[in-house]
């Protein structure tokens, strides 16, 4: 299901870049302590700047700390 929505945010990636945080070629969310980097290929989530994991197209590993706060965000940018 996470990677549903992941395959909605890389398809609206040029959008989405009109209204978020640019850092060179990847999108930012600060929600302290979470941050999310939005890639063309790959959403990583990291908590105090610890990677917890990511959802792409065809994957999803996300740490517990991270699970649910990602499926909001996701959600949220779907």
């Amino acid at each position: 299901m996470l990677t549903e929505y992941a395959s909605k945010i890389f398809a609206s990636f040029d959008e989405l870049s009109k209204i978020l945080k640019k850092e060179e070629d990847n999108l930012v969310v600060e929600d302290d302590p979470l941050r999310v980097v939005i890639k063309r290929n790959r959403i990583e989530f990291y908590v105090s700047g610890e990677f917890h994991g990511f959802v792409s197209e065809s994957r999803e590993e996300l740490s517990e700390l991270v699970s649910e706060e990602a499926k909001l965000w996701l959600q949220a940018l779907a």
